[in-house]
């Protein structure tokens, strides 16, 4: 397959990574610092030169681009965090949306899933709990049926967007003998009876501008058809696995975090050398060019991370392939990688690097997050293997 960008995204991504260095990072340590996005982000937004609406992904906009959608997916995610990660959540939007088109009925998404395309509104995936992160099997919440209704009880955290969504997509047991496959998906709208916003922002290590919530369910009455897959005259077990649709979700998203994590990491790299050439006075040439070429050599590890997002990525979108183990490999490849290469500049800027004079350190923190979120590394790692010997167990 052939990664080389055509001139036309080429020239587009050229114009949506200068205007994302501009603007990201210009409001980047005040949205880390407020826990919050820029108060005038809305503004802040409309200043970028090129559109940034979903319709870009689609290529909808961009009849002429040749590239597929799976490349032009991973250079925008790229291009967004090489300014910084708060552009994102300005422009998220969530998963939910596509979980309710995946495997909702032609009702379910007319009702859920076109409203959200068509208004450009958000909407949360409510699946980790305070006892069930990684090991999805121990998710706790319940749905228990009571006439033609579903009442659901438990904890839901780390719920993105969940303070201001339209809806909350919640993942819930209907048997807690049957365990992990009686697990079914859940539309509940935001303001509706019984669910309770605890804390609309949680505190993290980084990522701080990221709204993530934590919401209780007490007793949340939802109607019947509120089950995803659900239709009149079915039983539960009609409904297809919620959990299988959340996680395959996540899967296809996977690369476009990975490509995140390299973006970020190709803003330490533009800043460390910006760095280096105002100080190059201060270094002796050989340490000049160890230092040069140590930079070159870690620019090389994240081009080659993108081309397995890419590749990875363009296997489920244009090649309408099962891409699970490609999609687990890129996310277990980009995010620690982008770590280290984060790291590295931060040691090679000595105390600077660490201070809050830069956008190192913050970086630093944002990085973490990318391993963990959506699979952390050690599953991934582990998916990988088990695809490769014949098991399609794993996430």
């Amino acid at each position: 397959m052939d990664f080389t960008l055509s001139p036309e995204l080429a020239t587009y991504v050229n114009e949506l990574r200068s205007w994302s260095k501009q603007v990201g990072r210009l409001h980047a340590r005040e949205s880390d610092t407020n826990h919050a996005l820029p108060k005038n982000a809305n503004k802040l937004l409309a200043t970028c030169p090129v559109p940034l609406s979903g319709d870009v992904l689609a290529g909808n906009e961009f009849p002429n681009f040749p590239d597929g959608a799976g490349i032009r997916g991973v250079v925008w995610h790229q291009s967004i965090a090489f300014g910084d990660i708060w552009l994102f959540e300005a422009l998220a939007r969530g998963l939910s949306h596509h979980v309710v088109r995946a495997i909702g009925t032609p009702e379910q998404i007319a009702r859920w899933y076109d409203p959200i395309i068509e208004y450009g509104t958000c909407t949360a995936f409510g699946m980790s709990e305070p006892g069930a992160g990684s090991d999805t099997s121990r998710i706790a919440t319940t749905a228990t049926r009571n006439g033609d209704r579903w009442v659901i009880n438990g904890t839901k955290m780390f719920c993105s967007l969940g303070a201001i969504a339209e809806y909350v997509l919640v993942f819930a047991l209907t048997n807690r003998q049957v365990g992990r496959d009686s697990i079914r998906a859940f539309v509940v709208p935001r303001d509706w009876p019984g669910i309770t916003v605890v804390k609309a922002a949680e505190d993290k290590l980084g990522f701080r501008s990221w709204l993530t919530t934590q919401l209780t369910f007490e007793d949340c009455a939802v109607p019947e058809d509120h089950m995803l897959g659900w239709s009149a005259g079915s039983g539960v077990e009609d409904a297809p696995n919620g959990l299988d649709a959340g996680l395959a979700g996540l899967n296809n998203n996977r690369p476009n975090v990975s490509a995140m994590g390299v973006g970020i990491a190709e803003a330490a790299l533009d800043e460390t050398r910006g760095e280096i050439r105002s100080r190059r006075l201060g270094f002796t040439p050989q340490r000049l060019r160890f230092i040069e070429d140590e930079l070159e050599r870690m620019q090389k590890t994240l081009d080659r991370c993108t081309v397995v997002n890419m590749w990875a990525q363009s296997v489920r979108d244009d090649l309408n392939v099962d891409n699970r183990r490609e999609a687990s490999l890129a996310k277990a490849l980009g995010p620690p990688n982008a770590d280290r290469v984060i790291r590295r500049c931060m040691q090679l800027l000595g105390p600077d690097g660490a201070s809050e004079n830069l956008l190192l350190e913050k970086w630093y923190r944002d990085i973490k997050i990318l391993d963990i979120f959506e699979g952390t590394g050690q599953v991934l790692r582990t998916v990988v293997s088990r695809q490769l010997f014949g098991s399609r167990r794993g996430a």
